[in-house]
């Protein structure tokens, strides 16, 4: 599995949120910076709002924020709500479950990589963010 478009948008829409720290960004103000289609991404915080990590404030000072922590949202979580299938490997999906030897294998390995998942957090993209670019800027 290849994240798609939408897992990545995600991501970089909740880091920008977290650098604002309890303060609303629009998601056009998002989607210009990147340019990624504002349309997309604001269905994207949309989702992210339903599942409980975002929520929204209407009107002129109005935008997304986090509701939840950077240190509380994983990577597991981001593409549980954006992705349709979680597994890596899937060779039932290619032989029949029956003549897959290595069913076993291949399910331990997702579970070792979901594992990955749910232990690197919005928090630890921060702190990679901030080591690749240096001191992040809070202001847009």
């Amino acid at each position: 599995m290849n994240v798609t478009s939408k897992t990545i948008y995600a991501i970089v829409a909740l880091v920008e949120l977290a650098k604002q720290e309890n303060e609303c960004l629009k998601g056009s103000v998002i989607a210009k910076k990147y340019g990624i289609p504002r349309r997309f991404l604001e269905l994207t915080l949309s989702e992210l709002k339903i599942h409980g990590l975002v929520d929204s404030k209407k009107g002129a000072n109005g935008g997304f924020f986090l509701i939840k922590r950077p240190e509380d949202i994983s990577l597991y979580d981001i593409i549980n709500i954006t992705e349709r299938e979680l597994n890596i490997f899937d060779c039932k999906k290619f032989i029949d479950k029956h003549g897959c030897d290595m069913l076993g294998i291949f399910d331990e390995l997702n579970e070792e990589i979901i594992l990955v998942l749910k232990n690197v957090t919005l928090k630890d993209i921060l702190k990679k963010a901030e080591r690749f670019y240096g001191s992040l800027s809070f202001i847009i």
